[in-house]
């Protein structure tokens, strides 16, 4: 076989692995303020508007949802959330849900489109009026199990923040309560990107076979160069 052949056949593997583990990611993230308000989330915000359901959506990769949800049912409340200026701990504009301090929860679904996945970084809780109810947050995927808890907390004067740092290509519900009304969330930091085809073992082999090829080549060359 010749180099030139050799050449031909090693480009398309070497293709393959590149692709393969380059990822280019794109990363946001959700603080709730600027025109995101209204049915059609371009409107501006005051307290207890409306946040879109557009909100945070990257086009082609990932699709946002929100709601509130009776506790003891799960059954839907309200199918979005509500924007709040300030007075949630020292957050300024934050997601909040529900009609009371104990029988609501409010969440988000994160939900990769086709190939993409979705990490979930990081977010802010804060305490409106620091009213020391507290609540407890967790992460579960669309059948309720539990990927991530984060447990109970109390953000008091002083947000609370976590940072799961958890990746899923199926989607990604991050829920908080029961109090999802006197506790907002903010600052939610995400990132989504392709995800990683695994190459054949079969490319691999051809990748290194053909390297293998042109090393001998280069030596050969070498050694006849010496030679004449």
């Amino acid at each position: 076989m010749s180099l030139h052949s050799v050449r031909k056949i090693l480009l398309p593997a070497l293709v393959a692995v590149a692709s393969a583990v380059s990822l280019a990611a794109h990363a946001a993230t959700l603080d709730f303020s600027g025109n995101i308000c209204g049915a059609a989330g371009n409107a501006g915000c005051g307290n207890g508007s409306q946040i879109g359901q557009n909100y945070g959506d990257v086009a082609g990769q990932l699709d946002i949802s929100h709601r509130s949800a009776v506790s003891s049912t799960g059954v839907t409340y309200e199918a979005f959330l509500k924007h709040w200026s300030t007075e949630y701990s020292n957050l300024t504009s934050v997601a909040w849900g529900g009609a009371n301090a104990s029988q609501y929860f409010s969440e988000f679904t994160f939900t990769p489109l086709a190939g993409m996945q979705v990490t979930l970084v990081g977010f802010d809780f804060g305490d409106y009026q620091d009213r020391d109810f507290g609540s407890s947050v967790a992460i579960y995927d669309t059948s309720n199990n539990v990927l991530w808890n984060g447990g109970s907390f109390d953000p008091g004067v002083t947000a609370t923040h976590f940072a799961p740092n958890i990746t899923r290509a199926t989607p990604l519900v991050l829920r908080w309560g029961p109090d999802g009304y006197d506790v907002g969330i903010d600052n939610i930091a995400f990132t989504v990107s392709a995800v990683a085809a695994i190459p054949e073992p079969s490319t691999y082999a051809l990748m290194l076979a053909g390297l293998g090829f042109v090393g001998f080549v280069a030596r050969r060359r070498r050694s006849l160069q010496f030679a004449a």
